[in-house]
């Protein structure tokens, strides 16, 4: 797809039909419900009769050649798909050299097989050995190619396994080595809500763990940052909102990253979700501006912006985490003189967090009223 102002897509097909449905209200939890496989007639694993113990999944991988039939090729995978939430079989899979051979068959051009296959690869992601044993292979530039089937199940499912395979460094490493962040940034606002989501993931495990000289390099040449304030701009769904404000929040650690919100006009995008209805919204935005507003100009922007009564008025908030990013983001905006000015006003209500129990929320009140209350 290509075009010059990226298309921010609302909903996308819920099955393997690529149909848009952009008037409705779902969620993306109501999407992702109303996917299902494309399960041929005749394909039953509950009525498949296995090989005893131990048998089972070497027999079934046994089965999974370029010679055997198309329908049984689709039980083997689907049973397999069942039988690798057990950790047992997992390892047993791996002896059998599963990863390689299911690599061979996420290509193949009955929908029902790549379901099926890239299925058993995100239930193998779901166990640290079938993790490790993915990126030891070498695996993930041949199973990006799935970020353009047209199938949106085995999009999301790959998608999802590639969340998994981030959840750790060595798996982050082998992603950024393979050249694939750039495809995750540029796929991303095209994608439906629900597959956006797992994106969201990847990409955050990428930024959060990912260390030089990928980091924060690949993310700034992918353009992420404008991607995230983009999504947030025109308008997201609660859960895609919280996961792109942490995308931003992760990628503001970085100074090159905090710099970019203040050219990008980020901080006032952020600010207007400290409005939003939902408390994790808000919460997600001052988690980010926490992060942004260590930069001076940052500070100065946020208090041009007329966001500390805001902030304030969110130390009211029952949302504990939500409170903490308020008084952190409340502490560094207090570090410009205009601010500190401003922020004499909710000095008691940050002395009445002294006593909250939560010890990092009572802490990060005292700091902010030493830091108010700081004279030269």
């Amino acid at each position: 797809m290509t075009t010059t102002e990226p298309h921010f897509n609302t909903f996308r097909s819920f099955d393997s039909q690529d149909l848009d449905h952009s008037g409705s209200d779902l969620n993306p939890q109501d999407i992702s419900n109303l996917r299902s496989p494309t399960i041929p007639p005749g394909i039953d694993p509950t009525k498949q009769q296995l090989a005893y113990g131990r048998h089972a999944v070497p027999k079934l991988i046994s089965d999974l050649t370029p010679t055997t039939p198309l329908q049984s090729i689709q039980s083997s995978l689907t049973s397999l798909s069942d039988l690798f939430h057990a950790p047992e079989n997992v390892a047993q899979g791996l002896e059998c050299g599963i990863v390689e051979i299911l690599g061979k068959w996420v290509g193949h051009s009955d929908v029902t097989v790549r379901q099926k296959a890239t299925e058993c690869l995100k239930v193998l992601g779901g166990h640290a050995i079938g993790r490790a044993s993915m990126v030891q292979c070498s695996t993930l530039v041949p199973l990006s190619k799935l970020f353009d089937d047209p199938d949106p199940l085995v999009r999301k499912t790959i998608h999802t396994t590639f969340s998994y395979i981030t959840l750790h460094a060595s798996g982050v490493t082998s992603l950024l080595h393979s050249i694939l962040f750039d495809p995750l940034i540029q796929k991303l606002p095209h994608e439906a809500l629900d597959i956006q989501l797992v994106i969201l993931d990847t990409c955050y495990n990428c930024i959060r763990l990912g260390k030089a000289p990928f980091m924060p390099r690949d993310a700034l040449e992918a353009g992420a940052m404008e991607v995230f304030t983009k999504m947030l701009r025109v308008g997201c769904v609660k859960d895609v909102a919280v996961r792109v404000a942490d995308c931003v929040m992760v990628l503001s650690h970085y100074h090159e990253g905090k710099k970019l919100a203040c050219q990008l006009n980020t901080i006032p995008v952020l600010i207007d979700l400290l409005h939003n209805k939902h408390s994790s919204v808000r919460a997600a935005a001052a988690g980010a501006l926490m992060s942004i507003t260590i930069d001076v100009e940052a500070k100065r922007i946020v208090v041009r912006e007329n966001a500390l009564p805001v902030l304030m008025d969110l130390l009211k908030d029952k949302n504990q985490l939500l409170v903490l990013n308020a008084v952190k983001t409340i502490t560094n905006c207090a570090e410009d003189y205009r601010g500190r000015f401003q922020l004499h006003g909710c000095i008691k209500q940050l002395q009445a967090l002294f006593e909250s129990p939560r010890p990092e929320l009572a802490e990060a009140a005292k700091k902010a009223v030493k830091v108010i209350t700081w004279r030269p």
